[in-house]
């Protein structure tokens, strides 16, 4: 019947939808992993992450949100490929993280290198996935699946972004409680 019809349509859409993510995340991936170098330009990382920051309040308002984002760092890089290492930090924390949970986003010079770090007061992730290496398509939580809104791939697409720009990982217990993730990239 024609319920029926528009309930299977909208399942196959969805499907299409999700497989098309699936599908950009490992050729991102695939592309990350070639040993072609990219081409790096200077990027103005605080106006990046002050962007993403402003568009994660706008759409977060019940959201407590920390912004320390010193201005005028730059780093060597692939801008498409940092603003992707950004938005999938974010959005793990709007996937993961409950709307109540506080936010904290911090750019600042250490030395000779950039560090980035975005926290949140979430549940976080099992101990044993606290770490900095981190091995491609891991699942670092079972409960973190495609159901809840992702692929599996955002923290191995983030390493490789990481590895990419010469740069060092680590995922460690936030002060707010949940995740933090730090990076560090040479400037």
């Amino acid at each position: 019947d024609l319920v029926d019809r528009v309930r299977a349509f909208s399942r196959v859409s969805t499907e299409i939808e999700r497989m098309e993510s699936l599908i950009h995340d490992l050729l991102l991936l695939a592309e990350l992993g070639e040993s072609k170098p990219t081409t790096f330009e200077e990027v103005d990382l605080s106006e990046l992450v002050s962007a993403h920051a402003n568009d994660f309040a706008f759409f977060n308002k019940e959201r407590k949100l920390d912004l320390n984002i010193s201005d005028s760092l730059s780093v060597q890089g692939s801008r498409e490929h940092l603003n992707r290492l950004i938005q999938n930090c974010i959005s793990n924390i709007v996937r993961h993280a409950p709307s109540s949970a506080p936010v904290a986003i911090t750019l600042r010079s250490k030395g000779k290198k950039v560090n980035l770090i975005i926290e949140d007061g979430g549940p976080g992730l099992p101990e044993g996935a606290y770490r900095s290496e981190i091995a491609a398509m891991n699942r670092f939580d079972p409960s973190r699946s495609r159901e809840s809104g992702g692929s599996g791939l955002g923290m191995s697409i983030i390493a490789a972004i990481v590895q990419e720009h010469g740069g060092k990982l680590d995922l460690r217990k936030s002060e707010l409680g949940g995740l933090a993730v730090d990076v560090e990239l040479p400037s």
